[in-house]
C-alpha cells in the first residue's frame, strides 16, 4: 500500500517539477529499450535540474489550526489518497501541494462552507513519510537509498554516490532510471550519461542534469569489455 501510494503522488510530483531547463545526457526510452532520438525535450519537464518546494506527501504528520478557533486544532498523518479530515469540513485533499497552497485550500473551504468569514489557517509538516530510491547494478551498496528529509527528489549523482558509488567496472554512460507514469499508467525508462552530467555540473550535486524521485530504480549496467 505504501509503495503504491508513493507511486501516485509522484505522478502530482513529476508533473509539477521545474520546466524548459537543459539537462545533457538523457534519452527517454520505451519498454523494449529503443531511444527515441528525441534528446531531452520530453524529459526535462520531468526530471528537472533543482529541486523543487516540497509537496505533501502521504504518511505525512501535519498540525493544521485556525487562528482564535482551538476547537478546530488538529494534528494527523495524511491519508494513502492524500486527504486531512478536518473537524467540521470533513476530508480535504492536500496531497502533491505546497504548504501555502494547502492552507490556502482549507481557508476556502471554510468560506465556501459559510462556515468562517476569514479564517486564518496554519499548517505545519511535524515528521516527513520516509521516500526511497533503489538503486541497483555495479554500485558499491546496491539497495534503497533514503532522501534526506523533506526532499522531493534527488540528484541521479547523489544517490549513486549514496549507494557507495560506482564499482570499477560500471557503464556510466548507460544509466537506466526507471519510473512509474501514473498518469499513462505503465513504466517509462530514461537513460542517463553520467559522464557528461557530472563534467556539466562541476561536482554541485544540488544542481545534476537529472533528478530522481521516490520509488525510482537506477540501474548501473556493467561495462563491456
Amino acid at each position: 500500500m505504501f509503495q503504491a501510494s508513493i507511486s501516485g503522488f509522484l505522478g502530482i510530483v513529476a508533473r509539477t517539477s521545474l520546466a524548459g531547463v537543459v539537462c545533457w545526457g538523457v534519452f527517454l526510452l520505451d519498454l523494449a529499450g529503443q531511444e527515441t532520438g528525441d534528446l531531452l525535450s520530453d524529459t526535462a519537464t520531468e526530471s528537472g535540474t533543482a529541486s523543487a518546494p516540497y509537496l505533501l506527501s502521504p504518511f505525512d504528520t501535519v498540525r493544521i489550526s485556525v487562528y482564535g478557533q482551538p476547537d478546530l486544532d488538529t494534528r494527523q498523518r495524511v491519508t494513502d489518497a492524500g486527504v486531512v479530515s478536518l473537524p467540521l469540513l470533513g476530508n480535504v485533499a492536500v496531497g502533491g501541494l505546497t504548504v501555502r497552497a494547502a492552507q490556502e485550500r482549507i481557508r476556502k473551504a471554510f468560506i465556501e462552507e459559510e462556515l468562517l468569514r476569514n479564517p486564518v489557517v496554519s499548517l505545519a509538516i511535524e515528521e516527513f513519510s520516509p521516500k526511497q530510491v533503489t538503486v541497483l547494478g555495479q554500485v558499491n551498496r546496491p539497495g534503497a537509498v533514503t532522501l534526506p528529509s523533506g526532499s522531493n527528489d534527488i540528484a541521479i549523482e547523489s544517490a549513486i554516490a549514496m549507494a557507495g558509488g560506482f564499482t570499477g567496472t560500471a557503464r556510466r554512460t548507460r544509466v537506466r532510471v526507471t519510473r512509474f507514469d501514473d498518469e499513462a499508467g505503465r513504466e517509462r525508462v530514461f537513460q542517463v550519461d553520467l559522464d557528461e552530467i557530472l563534467a556539466d555540473s562541476d561536482g554541485d550535486f544540488t544542481t545534476g542534469g537529472f533528478r530522481v524521485f521516490p520509488d525510482d530504480i537506477v540501474f548501473v549496467p556493467q561495462r563491456l569489455f
